[in-house]
């Protein structure tokens, strides 16, 4: 397992100069946890008794949470599925995080170029990734995930391998930092002739409890290495009814520093029931549509833990077309 994963991040590091918000493997930008899901994809500094957050950060796994299964699965409609399952183990003295993720797009219709049905197939993506700490350094700790990634979509096949490094500033009054590069990688093997960039995103995350109050905040400002979010966007063309001349709006400061924006609250009223809530700017911005207004962008769920397991459950917003829904179990074993 040792030896796999330093394969995978001596490959990954081959391709540290990648960046930005796009490429293939999007779905790797997520955790498919429903906790997560609920706190708007920020819990990269989250503790708690739950290992599944440690999937996007090693060093979340606690004492509670080693030897804990989770199993996660998400509904987007129209035949999209979401699976992960996660165990934290410790190995050699070092906690381990495993996790497998696995993203099913549905059935589709496959035709000749002249429209004849020939069948159905169907797409996929699945990452295996194995997280671990690396050691500390004063107040600052460090850890480090391998990822193997593969994409079937019909007959087309590609392969890519990932790493995500973690630094973790923690204070014993104060606010938790954690500074995060995430998927850098690059396609061992391509769709087509040309390899494509994974999504590598370079981020930073800080959050903190209230010392007198039962709540949690957690900011997160994301796709710190590529500033301009923005694109072409047709609904926010003007035309001129005189000369039909085309000009497209520009964004505001303000609007594309936002996106890089995203927050959650987490209200603990007991140890036994918390509530999140979770909103990304980013998200509400491009979901959105001139002629609605629209909630996209906001996510909500529930955590309830038992003695012997833990139910969380996230309902997304992602666009007026739908919402996704995501319910995790998790228990000891």
């Amino acid at each position: 397992m040792i030896r796999l994963l330093a394969i995978l991040l001596l490959c990954s590091f081959s391709a540290i100069a990648q960046s930005g918000s796009g490429g293939v493997f999007t779905f790797l930008d997520r955790n498919i946890f429903a906790g997560s899901s609920a706190l708007g994809n920020t819990s990269y500094i989250h503790p708690g008794p739950t290992g599944a957050y440690a999937v996007q950060n090693p060093l979340l796994l606690s004492d509670s949470s080693i030897h804990q299964l989770d199993i996660s699965i998400g509904s987007l409609g129209n035949g999209v599925r979401l699976l992960q399952g996660s165990y934290g183990f410790k190995l050699k003295g070092k906690s381990v995080i495993a996790s497998v993720q696995s993203v099913q797009y549905g059935e589709f219709i496959a035709t000749d170029p002249w429209g004849t049905v020939l069948g159905e197939f169907s797409a996929g993506d699945l990452a295996i990734n194995i997280g671990s700490q690396l050691g500390s350094f004063k107040r600052i700790s460090f850890a480090v995930s391998g990822k193997l990634i593969n994409g079937t979509y019909e007959s087309y096949q590609s392969w890519a391998v990932a790493s995500d490094w973690v630094a973790m500033y923690s204070l014993a009054a104060g606010p938790d930092m954690a500074l995060i590069i995430k998927n850098v990688g690059l396609q061992l093997t391509a769709f087509g002739n040309e390899r494509e960039p994974l999504p590598t995103n370079l981020l930073f995350a800080f959050g903190d409890k209230l010392e007198y109050a039962p709540f949690r905040w957690t900011f997160v400002v994301d796709q710190l290495s590529k500033w301009n979010l923005g694109y072409q966007d047709p609904n926010l063309v003007n035309i001129d009814p005189v000369t039909g001349e085309q000009t497209q709006e520009t964004f505001s400061m303000l609007n594309l520093g936002l996106r890089h924006l995203s927050g959650s609250i987490e209200f603990l009223p007991t140890q036994r029931l918390h509530l999140m809530v979770g909103y990304n700017f980013r998200r509400q911005f491009e979901m959105s549509i001139p002629t609605r207004r629209t909630s996209g962008g906001f996510s909500l769920g529930a955590g309830l833990f038992f003695n012997s397991f833990q139910l969380h459950y996230a309902n997304e917003l992602r666009s007026l077309a739908g919402r996704m829904n995501t319910l995790s179990l998790s228990f000891n074993i």
